[in-house]
């Protein structure tokens, strides 16, 4: 099994393709996207602007619309990016269509390179089970990292994923990710640059709940009229 992990999206893959592509924002998009599933959304449409957001609401039955900039809720939308919002009153039954400053622009660079799943720390355990049970030879693992540069909590969450297998093939980038794997998952958020500004912001509590387990596993597929979203297995 080789396994091929980028701490940044502009980072250059070695590969075209992939059996699996694994894309990781812990802080906050793959948290709530598990947890969305997890709570019983009929599905995440991620997309990559708030434009797309308003226009796809139109387009799919029971939408509502959640995402961030800056970390911040957006003018109009439903739901912020706060995992605490994605409760089974807010999204069960719902579609829910995110854009954030980072995750669903990575979802939109990396969906032609294979079959796409989010991670997070929150369920890196069911992403893993997945992967055994599908036996990929060939996976991508794409940090979302923020605004351009490495984010400590996604590199963290790709250690975890990559120790969890038995002598895997690995490139750089997975063996730094498995140098810090071995700290505590809430220590490396309220140490990392992001979990520091959103402590710093109010929104320290989203950390705690980042680390609660949610034994989903979102793939990316098409709904009827050709529009990708994401589903439970």
């Amino acid at each position: 099994m080789n396994i091929e992990v980028l701490s940044i999206p502009s980072e250059k893959p070695r590969h075209d393709s992939y059996g699996l592509v694994v894309v990781i924002d812990t802080l906050r998009a793959g948290t709530v996207i598990s947890k969305a599933i997890f709570n019983n959304a009929m599905g995440v449409y991620p997309v990559s602007t708030i434009e797309k957001a308003f226009e796809l609401k139109e387009r799919i039955p029971s939408p509502i619309l959640a995402g961030e900039r800056k970390s911040f809720k957006i003018k109009g939308f439903d739901l912020g990016n706060s995992p605490l919002e994605f409760t089974k009153e807010n999204v069960e039954g719902k579609n829910v269509v995110l854009t954030t400053s980072n995750g669903t622009k990575t979802i939109e660079r990396f969906k032609e390179y294979g079959k796409i799943v989010t991670m997070a720390i929150s369920n890196v355990h069911a992403v893993v089970d997945y992967t055994n049970s599908k036996s990929f030879q060939n996976v991508l693992v794409v940090c979302s990292g923020s605004h351009g540069e490495i984010a400590m909590e996604d590199l963290y969450t790709a250690g975890k994923y990559v120790s969890m297998f038995e002598r895997p093939a690995l490139n750089d980038g997975a063996m730094i990710s498995l140098s810090i794997a071995k700290e505590e998952p809430l220590k490396i958020l309220k140490t990392s640059h992001h979990g520091r500004y959103l402590s710093e912001h109010g929104m320290a509590q989203d950390l705690v709940e980042s680390c609660v387990r949610t034994d989903v596993v979102p793939i990316l597929k098409k709904d009827q009229a050709g529009v990708k979203f994401f589903g439970g297995e």
